[in-house]
């Protein structure tokens, strides 16, 4: 069974590596620093990444009512609201970095996700 990539996030928080504020391009979760090596703990923990990203990729749609007009379909989100999901990510980011208590520290990693999820939606 494979971990959540949160759950792999947690374990080296929790063994003392750093999450930076850059991106990871693949995967697109934090990259971070172990042991003065800079890299992404999610790409590294799970084998088949390509793989299941690209089959998830094919099963997205976009779910728009009957009764929508053509023109009420959504577009893509203003460029000021991705730049201020950047923000807060990189605020979130740098909280998670510097809290000693694991439960918080949890819950920033999940905030920090469901942002990056927000974000790459609100891209397409």
């Amino acid at each position: 069974m494979t971990k959540k990539p949160e759950d792999i996030m947690t374990e080296y928080l929790l063994n003392g590596a750093k999450m930076l504020s850059e991106l990871c391009p693949k995967c697109e979760a934090p990259l971070f620093d172990v042991k003065g090596k800079k890299m992404c703990v999610v790409c590294a923990n799970t084998p088949t990444e390509d793989t299941a990203q690209k089959e998830n990729v094919d099963k997205v749609q976009m779910i728009v009512p009957k009764y929508a007009a053509t023109d009420q379909t959504p577009s893509p989100a203003p460029k000021n609201i991705l730049e201020s999901l950047d923000a807060l990510i990189l605020q979130l980011c740098t909280r998670a970095a510097a809290e000693t208590e694991p439960e918080r520290c949890r819950t920033l990693i999940e905030c920090i996700r469901t942002a990056a999820e927000a974000k790459t939606i609100l891209s397409r």
